[in-house]
């Protein structure tokens, strides 16, 4: 059962060591002041699953949080790289999982299906499949062989999103946007799906609403109202991303500040 319940009341939820799914894309819908509260609340040793990523991943390295990372890409585009993240890599505090983006898909759909792998044939004669450590398998049907993907399962995901009602009814987007139903895709392989929104609303504003729902009550387990909650980064419809802001922060890192203390004047 859906509860609404305070950000320090979600962060508690989650426990050192957990594995957790970050919705979002790039800059987009990524949900920064949830993140930003779990490194700051101690939580450490986390094990992060997150498709195209940049200030999520960001700020947890920037917490030491973070042991390993299982990702497409990291960094913040025509911006540059993400430091925090490329030093503790560097320095051995975090292990990266380089995944193509047809294997993590693969990965979230065998987890909603709930089945130990799903077949594919995404990243066939790569050097990543050997990185990764994944078996190629007979097709039963007499085909060619096809990669056998583990099942990408969080024990948490979290989002952040428009608006959801106190049942945990998540709306879709007003402007349907780039990978938007990613956000859907990782909550539904996670044990647990946290979800941080702009305003909670009533079911009955909810319900006269004609977008499609993105997520329904019994797939989200804490909602959590959180109002500019993606900043810095994009919520389409609401605010673009400060993109000034992570300028300086990333010139910041550069000439020498910690990122602990650099993001700290951009989260």
């Amino acid at each position: 059962m859906t509860a609404v319940v305070t950000m320090e009341e979600a962060v508690a939820a989650v426990p050192s060591g957990a594995v957790l799914g970050i919705g979002g894309v790039l800059l987009k819908r990524k949900p920064i002041a949830f993140l930003a509260a779990l490194g700051a609340a101690g939580v450490r040793d986390l094990k992060a699953v997150c498709f195209l990523a940049s200030l999520g991943i960001e700020v947890l390295a920037a917490h030491d949080a973070l042991s390993r990372v299982a990702t497409g890409y990291v960094g913040f585009e025509q911006l540059g790289p993400a430091p925090a993240y490329q030093q503790a890599v560097a320095a051995g505090r975090i292990e990266v999982a380089e995944y193509t983006e047809f294997l993590f898909v693969a990965g979230l759909r065998a987890a909603m299906a709930g089945l130990p792998f799903m077949p594919t044939k995404g990243g066939a004669g790569s050097d990543v499949l050997e990185e990764l450590g994944f078996a190629e398998i007979e097709d039963p049907y007499g085909g060619p062989p096809v990669i056998a993907v583990p099942a990408l399962r969080p024990d948490f995901a979290v989002i952040h999103a428009e608006a959801a009602d106190e049942r945990g009814n998540v709306l879709g987007p007003t402007s349907p946007d780039f990978l938007y139903d990613y956000d859907a895709t990782i909550a539904r392989a996670a044990g647990r799906a946290i979800v941080t929104v702009e305003q909670v609303v009533d079911s009955t504003v909810l319900a006269r609403d004609p977008r499609p729902a993105l997520l329904y009550g019994y797939e989200v387990d804490y909602v959590v109202e959180a109002p500019g909650g993606g900043r810095p980064g994009a919520m389409p419809s609401a605010y673009p991303a400060d993109v000034e802001g992570i300028r300086v922060y990333l010139a910041d890192v550069r000439s020498g500040m910690g990122p602990l203390d650099a993001i700290g004047t951009l989260v």
